[in-house]
């Protein structure tokens, strides 16, 4: 198991490196006819700079976090961090949280310098960059004890109920249902509480764009509780909108950006875009599919701690919760790529039909509008190859959105 384990680290990096590689090849290849407007030569330029300068920090960004597993699995490092941790505390659930607190500071560490290099190196010289560097450092810091306090309690809740229970499959069942419950609050969370700590959101000013947005919700039978806008211009250019909660009752949160740079029917396009999302009820349906997700890695956690020899190749003195969840998060790798394949070809489809509810209700030209301002301003790939898109991209391309909405 040991070797199958490197083995899996080691394939999962060539997979990935692979893929790009062919993903900005393909890219430079002649664009469909319905995009090459889109960019300019100056601006198309631009782009192929910018997506070759992702390339090559991408590879040198997933390679030193590959050296660094493979450097600790080797090495028996993690079985260092288990005899700290037990130094340190006689509580199990304690001794996970040490454990796994030791990887993410290291991690953490490794990460910010490439966090700060893609933010003011390539983010700054293709001018999408407006983070200062205070605001740089307030996110990490807020990132940091934000992410920590909710792995801390999720690991806590994982832990507890396996302690709690002597059977691996109630322990499995209660893991499902406890993922799912934390799943939900989440999203619930998201913009009223997760979105707030990072950004300032301002109620949308009075004006022809919001009775647009009202009458469309009126008539589509919805009730807008909030329109926001999002101070999003304080750390990039890029655009983007989205809509929060369940049911009927709908937040929508504009980022100032995209009131920049779109005309408000186009606006009013992407906005019914996710209205028919929510018509379809493709948001409850996708939070069905996470259910079933989650009880794929509850299953995979449980069978990952019933085999103590791995642990033991690997350093430890057995089996160690800390230790299963680094072993889930590596063979869930694969795992995820044939649940993608799944889940992703399934939500392109309802982009296709959310595509087809913004020209019914806004017009065909303004959601084609919308599409081909996104593109442009987010540097959009508008030609990725097709073995890229089937594998990681859960919309379609904008070429194949404009075709479908021009038939």
């Amino acid at each position: 198991m040991y070797f199958v384990i490197i083995v899996l680290v080691v394939s999962m990096y060539l997979l990935d490196l692979t893929l790009n590689i062919l993903n900005v090849k393909h890219s430079r290849k002649e664009m469909p006819d319905n995009v090459k407007h889109i960019y300019d030569e100056e601006a198309y330029k631009k782009w192929s700079s910018y997506h070759s300068e992702h390339l090559r920090f991408g590879i040198v960004q997933k390679s030193v976090f590959t050296v660094l597993i493979l450097g600790l699995l080797v090495f028996k490092v993690f079985g260092i961090f288990e005899s700290i941790a037990i130094d340190i505390s006689s509580s199990e659930i304690f001794q996970t949280w040490i454990f796994m607190g030791i990887y993410y500071i290291i991690h953490s560490i490794i990460s910010i310098p490439f966090d700060y290099l893609h933010t003011f190196k390539i983010e700054e010289k293709y001018g999408f960059n407006k983070t200062t560097k205070k605001i740089f450092v307030i996110d990490h810091i807020k990132n940091f004890f934000l992410m920590g306090a909710l792995f801390s309690g999720l690991l806590a809740g994982l832990q507890g109920l396996y302690l709690a229970f002597d059977s691996v499959w109630l322990f499995v069942a209660l893991a499902w249902v406890f993922l799912s419950i934390i799943m939900i609050l989440m999203f619930v969370l998201s913009t009223k509480v997760f979105v707030k700590l990072f950004n300032k959101l301002t109620p949308l000013e009075d004006g022809t764009l919001k009775e647009k947005i009202d009458k469309l919700a009126l008539e589509l039978g919805f009730e807008v509780d909030n329109i926001s806008v999002m101070d999003a211009s304080k750390r990039s250019s890029k655009l983007n909108a989205f809509f929060s909660g369940l049911g009927k009752s709908r937040d929508v949160v504009l980022y100032d950006t995209l009131l920049d740079k779109m005309s408000e029917e186009q606006v009013l396009a992407v906005l019914a875009h996710e209205l028919g999302h929510a018509t379809y009820k493709d948001t409850t349906k996708m939070l069905l599919q996470n259910i079933l997700s989650f009880g794929l890695y509850a299953g995979l956690i449980g069978l990952i701690m019933q085999y103590s020899a791995v642990y033991i190749d690997f350093g430890l003195s057995g089996v160690f919760f800390g230790f299963a969840i680094i072993l889930f998060m590596i063979l869930i790798d694969p795992i995820s790529i044939f649940i993608d394949m799944l889940t992703n070809g399934h939500a392109r489809k309802i982009e296709y039909r959310a595509d087809g509810f913004a020209k019914k209700y806004v017009g065909k030209e303004y959601m084609i509008g919308a599409l081909e301002v996104l593109a442009k301003e987010n540097f959009s790939n508008l030609n990725p190859h097709p073995l890229y898109v089937k594998l990681y991209y859960n919309h379609p391309t904008i070429s194949e959105r404009i075709s479908a909405l021009e038939k």
